[in-house]
């Protein structure tokens, strides 16, 4: 369509004023499109497919089940991330990160948390629009951790029977052991149906702290995890954590704190049940490097 000129000098007064005021909103509106509709920020990404667990002496085993990465950038909370996972961060230039390990408490995907005992990794990466950063972030226990027992049944037991007519034992076949040379071994079946034992110690542990109990177990039917203590009641035997079979090796975190803390006991023992539910003829389950691990 070809442009068309308008002759001032032809217009009436009324329609004069009209057009004046048209060019002049028009001429406000048109600089004011970069407000309504700002340059788009162009993020730069970061890559995390995996991480690593360093444990120091007296620390048990490395092994891990750390399934999320929890990122602060600059100390402003970013997200949190199933790994593997590829996200951006609309950070650039020098940007300090703090990333923090993140568990599925209880074993529940639903109620995903950053492990309090694990110290999260920080670093300063120069970001630049774009650019994809692969980082495989590098986790510790915490200096105040306080490992209240570690057994891994190397050298021992530390779980005493104390009902049932079944035993937990130490194996050593290589196809039955996690790591190290031995793992620990529950059979039940119709003639050797129960199996329940407890820490032939029990453990002081400050009210309020957070407290876990880390488990490596494998196993074809689910069995029972449980405080002991007592209190101005009396002995109190608490079984809240049932774990389900699964067919490889898993770790669990086993969120303690609150029931300790409710359990009002000076001491607690770890305990565990095993009742055979008969889908099978016969029962199995596998358990290595148990932690209870607290501040």
């Amino acid at each position: 369509m070809p442009l068309q000129f308008v002759n001032l000098f032809d217009l009436n007064i009324s329609t004069f004023i009209r057009y004046v005021v048209y060019v002049g909103l028009l001429s406000a509106i048109l600089p004011s499109c970069e407000l309504i509709n700002p340059a788009e920020e162009i993020p730069a990404y970061l890559q995390i497919d995996d991480v690593a667990l360093s444990v120091s002496e007296g620390q048990g085993s490395g092994s891990h089940k750390i399934t999320d990465v929890w990122i602060d950038a600059e100390n402003a909370v970013q997200g949190v991330y199933e790994m593997p996972a590829t996200f951006p961060l609309l950070n650039n230039g020098p940007t300090y990160l703090l990333i923090s390990a993140g568990i599925m408490d209880n074993g529940i995907s639903s109620t995903r948390v950053a492990y309090p005992l694990y110290f999260p990794d920080t670093m300063t990466m120069d970001l630049e629009e774009k650019k994809i950063y692969q980082l495989t972030p590098q986790f510790s226990y915490r200096s105040a951790t306080k490992f209240s027992f570690i057994e891994d049944f190397e050298a021992g037991n530390l779980f005493g029977q104390i009902a049932g007519d079944s035993s937990l034992i130490r194996v050593n076949e290589e196809e039955l052991v996690f790591e190290g040379g031995y793992s620990a071994y529950i059979y039940l079946d119709p003639d050797h149906p129960v199996y329940e034992g407890r820490t032939a110690n029990a453990y002081e542990i400050e009210n309020g702290s957070p407290v876990y109990l880390e488990l490596n177990y494998k196993c074809d039917q689910a069995f029972e995890v449980g405080l002991y203590g007592t209190s101005g009641f009396g002995n109190i035997s608490l079984y809240k954590w049932n774990i389900n079979p699964k067919e490889t090796w898993n770790k669990i975190y086993l969120n303690m704190g609150a029931d300790v803390q409710d359990l009002d006991s000076d001491v607690i023992q770890v305990q565990i049940r095993a009742v055979f539910n008969g889908s099978n003829t016969s029962s199995h389950i596998y358990l290595d490097n148990i932690k209870l691990v607290n501040f």
